[in-house]
């Protein structure tokens, strides 16, 4: 006998108030929480990621920074451009 049936089997022995089992047998609510623990995964993977690559793209954003600082600066990117 399946879990379902053997649940389904008690709900309907033991006389329960409608209200319950029809909060038993509801699946939506299992579908919800599934998504859920899908959405906190994928949120605990993100922050470890930020988390192991946050001084490499703190380098990165220096290094732009310095870029844009010295093109603003000089008014050339490269070789083109002219002079201030």
């Amino acid at each position: 006998m399946t879990t379902i049936a053997s649940l389904r089997a008690f709900i309907d022995s033991a006389n329960l108030p409608e209200t319950f089992t029809s909060f038993i047998e509801e699946e939506e609510g299992q579908s919800t929480v599934e998504y859920l623990l899908l959405i906190s995964v994928i949120i605990i993977a993100v922050v470890a990621a930020a988390y192991i690559f946050m001084p490499t793209f703190q380098k990165g954003v220096e290094v732009v920074a310095k870029d844009v600082s010295s093109i603003l600066d000089s008014g050339k990117i490269g070789k083109t451009g002219t002079n201030r």
